[in-house]
Formats: C-alpha cells, sequence, structure tokens
C-alpha cells in the first residue's frame, strides 16, 4: 500500500513540473522577430505567430523594432514548433517556422546566461527573412531563409 502512495505521489510531482511554465529544464528560448523593412515610419511589418498550444498574438512592428517571447520546449519528444505569418505592406506575406527542434534550433546557439535562455533571432528585411545563424561563436552571419510571397 504504501509503495503505491508513493509511486502516485512521485508520479504526480513529476506531472506537476512537467506542465510548470517555469523553470525550464533545460534551460528555455526567447524567440526574436525583428522589422528590417526600409526605414520610414511607415514601413510597419505585422506578425502573427503561434505554436499549437500558445498564440503569441497579432503584433505591428515598427521600423528596428520586434516581437519577443520566451517558452520550454517539450521534454517528451522534438515536437515544439512555432511559426508566424508574416505580413510587409498590403500586397506581400509569408507563413514561415521560427522554431523546430530539429532543423531550426541547431542554428541558434546564443546563450543568455543571465536569463538562461537560449535565443533565435528572425530579421524581416524587404528582400526576404533572414534567422541570424549563431553556431560559430564570434562569426555571426544572417542567412536568408525564405522570400516573400506575393499575395494573389
Amino acid at each position: 500500500m504504501n509503495k503505491h502512495i508513493i509511486f502516485f505521489t512521485t508520479f504526480l510531482c513529476v506531472i506537476a513540473l512537467a506542465t510548470a511554465a517555469k523553470p525550464c529544464w533545460l534551460g528555455g528560448w526567447a524567440i526574436n522577430v525583428v522589422n528590417q523593412v526600409n526605414g520610414t515610419d511607415k514601413d510597419h511589418v505585422y506578425a502573427h505567430c503561434k505554436s499549437k498550444n500558445d498564440d503569441i498574438g497579432f503584433h505591428k512592428i515598427k521600423y528596428q523594432h520586434s516581437t519577443t517571447w520566451k517558452f520550454c520546449e517539450n521534454i517528451f519528444g522534438p515536437t515544439t514548433l512555432f511559426f508566424c505569418h508574416a505580413y510587409k505592406g498590403q500586397h506581400q506575406e509569408l507563413v514561415f517556422d521560427v522554431f523546430t527542434q530539429d532543423t531550426i534550433k541547431p542554428l541558434c546557439r546564443e546563450l543568455d546566461f543571465k536569463a538562461n535562455y537560449w535565443r533565435c533571432s528572425w530579421l524581416l528585411r524587404n528582400d526576404g527573412i533572414y534567422l541570424v545563424d549563431r553556431r560559430e561563436k564570434g562569426k555571426e552571419k544572417n542567412m536568408k531563409m525564405h522570400d516573400w510571397k506575393y499575395r494573389t
């Protein structure tokens, strides 16, 4: 009987820790989406970012500003996915993944030691969408990942 109570209590503790928003077991992630489209006050981009479980919301991002959010990875498998639907002007848009555990995560390797978060940055530019590649320490580079699509 005591073994069952201990097992059940341990099981409840593990479930509570696994579903808690904080702290992240393996360190968390911060996603940063930056508007670098043109340079006038009229050049806003819009982004609606979300995952299966979390809707980050629809954001109007001014030139040289960003929207940022933090999250913990799913510890039960490589299933964490965040994506954004970005809009540039009235005629261009794109839906793209901003975090996947198997493809995007390996490119985002900048650790913020103070906050215990890894950071992944996306740049929305006139000619497309760029990911800041931080695989080599001190050799950050911007990789073009997508072109804007014209709405039909």
